[in-house]
């Protein structure tokens, strides 16, 4: 869904439906809608006041109601007041204009980027000292000041919620997720940025890590510190972790789901080798499980340190717990592309399986006997669904999720943790 479009045409109608609240909205030949639609004439004072306010409020009532913290100009002046027969509010550009001038609409094109260069913001602003105010144009990008500093408000209350630091570090997905779209997200931390608010940060030259850095006592974001790129690094890791742990968690569940219902159908081959599967992907998750436990484990520790204004000590932890204990960075990073494969090398699992004589399994009353298990477990759950064969296989070489999951917890098994 693209930012300003709220949640697409029922979604605005409904919004200003429920916002307008009043019988004259449905009635496009009455004196009441009419005199609300004329556009504004004379000089500002010559105005009535209570028409001014009143699409002041609605434009962000209705923003507000489909979440929106910016919409693209031509959305409010063409389409969400639009009435049967192409009738508009031909007050509407006037009123945008009013409310640029009280400060309450911002233009995105206005606002510096903060992922651009320093170099570049410098031109910027002399560029925009330079030119003259220009009017709003269909193609503007307008973004609500108040709307923006609710949302703002709001993430720090949620984000306050699971931290007990004075500052919280985002990967740039975290932050994209508390609003409509990628779009609508970059123009809030445009303006957040530019107040101080937050801080935009990125670690890597090549293949670029995001993140937003919050305040989370104070008014403004302090600047960012060597730390915060190093936690950026771990809330990365942990987040990618536990995507993955989903992922193999649901494969987990799909191969016993496919083993009961194969071994009810008579095909014991195709049961055993989705009991064997489901066996492998949970050694795999268990010890997907114990990395991410570390990584949280170090992003506490390093918290702590933080909460009770050690930061000198935090440092020290930090690098302490990710160099000294072979945790680098670098580790992270190729430990999560190892990560990345697993979701690949489970695709083998069932070509491999197929290969393996029946014979060679486990004996035919132990295979009786785990199904019987598994069936008295997941007898009430299973739906009934069809069972699609095993997808094929794309990669003949790579590592069994066994030894790749293997690999991923050794790095971290040495940490040592301990009290401050």
């Amino acid at each position: 869904m693209a930012s300003g479009e709220g949640d697409g045409v029922e979604g605005w109608e409904a919004a200003v439906r429920a916002e307008v609240g009043a019988g004259w909205w449905d009635d496009p030949d009455g004196d009441d809608l009419r005199a609300r639609f004329k556009a504004f004439t004379g000089q500002r004072r010559d105005w009535p006041e209570p028409k001014l306010l009143f699409w002041k409020d609605l434009i962000l009532r209705v923003s507000r109601r489909l979440r929106l913290c910016s919409a693209p100009a031509h959305l409010v002046t063409s389409v969400w007041f639009a009435r049967p027969g192409g009738i508009t509010p031909l007050c509407l550009p006037q009123v945008l204009e009013e409310m640029r001038a009280d400060g309450e609409i911002l233009l995105k094109s206005e606002l510096i980027d903060p992922a651009a260069g320093s170099l570049y913001q410098i031109l910027w602003r002399v560029n925009q000292m330079a030119i003259s105010k220009r009017p709003i144009a269909q193609e503007d990008i307008l973004v609500f000041r108040s709307l923006v500093e609710e949302r703002f408000e709001d993430i720090v209350r949620q984000l306050s919620g699971s931290h007990w630091t004075s500052t919280c570090v985002v990967t740039i997905s975290k932050f994209n997720s508390f609003f409509v779209g990628r779009e609508e997200a970059h123009a809030a931390l445009c303006y957040l940025s530019q107040r101080g608010k937050a801080r935009y940060l990125v670690v890597r030259k090549e293949d670029p890590l995001e993140g937003v850095k919050f305040p989370l006592v104070s008014a403004q974001a302090p600047a960012v510190s060597k730390l915060d790129s190093d936690t950026l690094h771990l809330v990365w890791a942990e987040e990618r972790l536990q995507q993955q742990l989903d992922v193999l968690d649901r494969r987990w569940e799909i191969s016993r789901r496919r083993a009961l219902m194969y071994f009810k159908g008579g095909n014991k081959k195709a049961a055993s080798r989705y009991v064997r599967q489901s066996k492998l992907v949970s050694e795999s998750r268990n010890k997907c499980t114990t990395l991410l436990e570390r990584v949280e484990e170090v992003i506490s520790l390093v918290s702590a340190a933080e909460s009770t204004k050690q930061v000198h000590e935090a440092i020290q932890i930090g690098i302490k717990a990710m160099k000294e204990h072979d945790v680098s960075i670098e580790d992270i990073n190729t430990h999560l592309k190892e990560v990345d494969d697993l979701v690949a090398a489970q695709r083998e699992i069932d070509a491999a399986l197929e290969l393996v004589p029946l014979q060679s399994l486990a004996g035919e009353e132990d295979i009786e006997e785990q199904f019987r298990n598994l069936e008295a477990e997941l007898l009430d759950k299973i739906p009934d669904v069809h069972v699609e064969e095993p997808e094929p296989v794309l990669h003949a070489t790579e590592d069994s999720p066994d030894e790749t999951a293997e690999s991923l917890s050794d790095n971290l098994s040495k940490i040592k943790l301990g009290a401050i």
